[in-house]
């Protein structure tokens, strides 16, 4: 038969190899949670271009929109042939002043909406004919 002590030895061996495996598994595992935990220093490098993507949108967002505004002031200020150009130059003038076009935008646009009610009236679209407002 076992002895008191062969008893005590056994189960403390069972419980001591338990209690490590369990302190292993822990301690493991803790190890792999530290590893795959990202830090502010693996992010920088990330900030760090974000930053400069950023930046470099922003720069395009603005080409773009010079590019636009340019466009519609062209359009603007281009001498319209019938009147879905009236039409187009009157959209594009609202849209250029809408976007920060200069006062001359408003100038011209203001006397594009006279011409249009004008050859409206008229029914007169050639450009040919000088129409006046008076």
């Amino acid at each position: 038969m076992l002895s008191d002590d062969s008893i005590v030895a056994i189960v403390t061996a069972v419980i001591g190899s338990g209690g490590l495996g369990g302190l292993t598994g822990w301690f493991s595992q803790h190890l792999a949670k530290r590893k795959s935990i990202l830090t502010r220093d693996d992010l920088q490098p990330i900030k760090e271009k974000l930053d400069r993507d950023f930046e470099h949108f922003r720069q395009v967002d603005d080409q773009v929109r010079d590019i636009k505004l340019i466009v519609l002031r062209q359009c603007l200020f281009a001498r319209p042939r019938d009147q879905n150009a009236f039409t187009s130059a009157l959209q594009s003038g609202e849209e250029y002043l809408r976007m920060g076009g200069n006062g001359v935008g408003h100038i011209r646009l203001d006397q594009l909406k006279r011409e249009y009610e004008i050859r409206d009236e008229l029914h007169d679209w050639n450009p040919d004919h000088k129409v006046t407002d008076e």
